[in-house]
């Protein structure tokens, strides 16, 4: 076990007590054994600390070193996030949401990647999606192979698509210094920026096999930014910031992709608008039908833009109802296929 590189596994938490023995559950059942776990409690007000206390055992019982640690007050996701992240020694480093659970394999399966290639510095994994009850919902992969791709490349790539969360991501410990200077808080966007940063730091590997369980929630702070139209300020902000971060890194492919990056969020702003409709929020998805045309001024000629501004005419509920519907079955806003990676990728 000792002669295999060391992985610190970092959990951050705060009320996630229903899910956490599925989270430390998927770490104890892992088939690479030589890893760390830090847990940081965010001074929860369940049961948290008293079920990742309980796991003490049973991670000595495999030989595992496992700290717990907790916060004598609320400092907030990304302080509690950096605090867990403070005491690691791991060669690689993976960060899970405690609400969130892995496949055996992902961490055996990361770790094979990074030590064939020298040059990457992240590695991801396609993803499952999770509710409250257990149900799983399927994903199609971004990319249709496994692969490695070049930096800059990669960064192209994600001026248009944040493509992961934080628990579909391994990184090489080391490499990750570069950017600590760029490091900044974002409400919603923060998991993209952070994709992007990693990217700046080396290559990216890319594991077309769903090997994380990512927890989705109703009423979680995402669809709560989305109701403020944060997660779309947002977006326009970190392009723009890509932009600037990747020169500094000698890169030109990510300027090149800034207007088609622009033209897109007029696009997400329609499946925003049609998300609102759904959920009964007319008055949401008006707003994104306005701010649509300031990303996309052509936009107000696409027949799909035209027919959402229709829906709000609906004389009745019952109208509205039927309309969505419709529009729902004449155009899938959401993605529905995987990409071919950029060229000069290496499959793996």
């Amino acid at each position: 076990m000792k002669n295999q590189p060391l992985v610190s596994i970092c959990i951050p938490n705060y009320n996630y007590a229903q899910y956490l023995p599925q989270c430390l559950d998927s770490i104890l059942n892992q088939t690479y054994d030589n890893i760390e776990v830090y847990f940081r409690d965010n001074h929860s007000t369940d049961n948290s600390l008293e079920i990742a206390q309980s796991y003490q055992p049973k991670f000595a019982e495999k030989g595992i070193y496992y700290n717990v640690a907790y916060n004598k007050r609320n400092y907030g996701s990304d302080k509690n996030t950096n605090l867990v992240l403070n005491d690691i020694e791991g060669e690689y480093t993976y960060v899970l949401a405690s609400d969130d659970a892995i496949e055996p394999t992902f961490i055996e399966r990361c770790i094979d990647v990074f030590e064939r290639f020298p040059n990457v510095a992240t590695v991801m994994t396609h993803r499952k999606e999770i509710d409250e009850n257990g149900n799983i919902h399927e994903l199609p992969p971004f990319y249709n192979t496994s692969c490695v791709i070049d930096s800059e490349s990669q960064a192209a790539v994600y001026m248009m698509a944040g493509i992961g969360i934080p628990g579909q991501r391994m990184t090489r410990t080391a490499k990750m210094r570069p950017i600590f200077r760029y490091k900044r808080v974002f409400n919603v966007a923060g998991d993209w920026y952070e994709n992007f940063l990693a990217c700046m730091c080396g290559d990216v590997a890319y594991i077309k096999d769903a090997l994380c369980l990512y927890r989705v929630h109703t009423g979680n702070e995402t669809n709560e930014s989305e109701l403020r139209l944060l997660g779309s300020f947002e977006h326009y902000q970190l392009i723009n910031s890509f932009v600037e971060i990747s020169k500094n890194f000698g890169m030109t492919k990510p300027a090149a992709r800034y207007e088609e990056a622009v033209h897109k969020l007029g696009d997400m702003c329609l499946r925003y608008a049609l998300k609102m409709y759904k959920c009964n929020r007319a008055d949401i998805a008006h707003r994104y039908l306005l701010l649509a045309p300031v990303y996309k001024p052509d936009i107000l000629q696409d027949i799909r833009y035209q027919k959402l501004m229709s829906i709000q005419d609906a004389k009745s509920e019952d109208e509205l109802e039927k309309m969505i519907i419709e529009y729902s079955a004449e155009y899938n806003l959401e993605r529905t296929r995987s990409y071919d990676p950029p060229e000069g990728y290496i499959p793996l």
